[in-house]
């Protein structure tokens, strides 16, 4: 009887903890090898990032994600240690909806989504409400030009960035979600629009 139960106990471990698993993973590797692999972001063979973690595009000419309480440390995940009633999580937030409105031109704070002021639980959520990104664009717009000297005129840019926002845009539920983008994906667009036109070089990345 023991060891009928032991042998079982045996072919329960293997089924479980190593057929299936691996199994799972073969078959998520035939059909999604890229989600597979943690989406990976890749230039010319080179692993840069993850389209899954946000990261610091510290440049006038991105897409800013949501804030991060622990300053896009790939090394960590989690929010601030204040509670939610804290004063400092209050002025915190002040202080970013204040940076948002002024660094974008807007002149309706009410209207800015809660989710660019307010931290990511993770703190390092790529993904932005769609009309977090379009308070963005005339901003990155008018950046992209100043930093190609005129090259990129600014109605040329505007319908760039308006572009890649557009074939961006996934719901986080199918009929009545709302829509969102990935800052990740869009800064990335950016910047291989740059290097193809020679605005900025391979090092950039490095």
């Amino acid at each position: 009887m023991i060891m009928k139960t032991t042998a079982l106990a045996v072919i329960a471990m293997f089924l479980l903890g190593f057929a299936f698993p691996t199994i799972t993973a073969l078959i998520t590797q035939e059909i999604d090898p890229n989600s597979a692999t943690g989406s990976p972001v890749k230039i010319d063979g080179k692993i840069y990032g993850s389209y899954l973690l946000a990261e610091a595009f510290n440049s006038s000419i991105f897409f800013q994600a949501r804030p991060s309480g622990i300053s896009f440390n790939l090394s960590e995940s989690g929010g601030p240690s204040y509670s939610i009633d804290s004063g400092q999580l209050l002025n915190q937030t002040k202080t970013y909806l204040k940076h948002f409105e002024q660094e974008n031109n807007l002149s309706n704070a009410s209207q800015i989504p809660e989710a660019m002021v307010a931290y990511s639980g993770s703190g390092l959520d790529p993904n932005i409400p769609l009309q977090g990104a379009i308070d963005q664009i005339d901003r990155i717009a008018a950046n992209l030009s100043a930093f190609t000297n005129g090259s990129l005129s600014y109605a040329y840019a505007q319908n760039f960035v308006v572009n890649i926002t557009a074939s961006d845009i996934m719901y986080n539920f199918p009929i009545f979600g709302s829509p969102y983008v990935n800052t990740v994906t869009l800064n990335f667009e950016i910047i291989d629009e740059l290097m193809q036109g020679g605005f900025l070089q391979p090092s950039f990345l490095d």
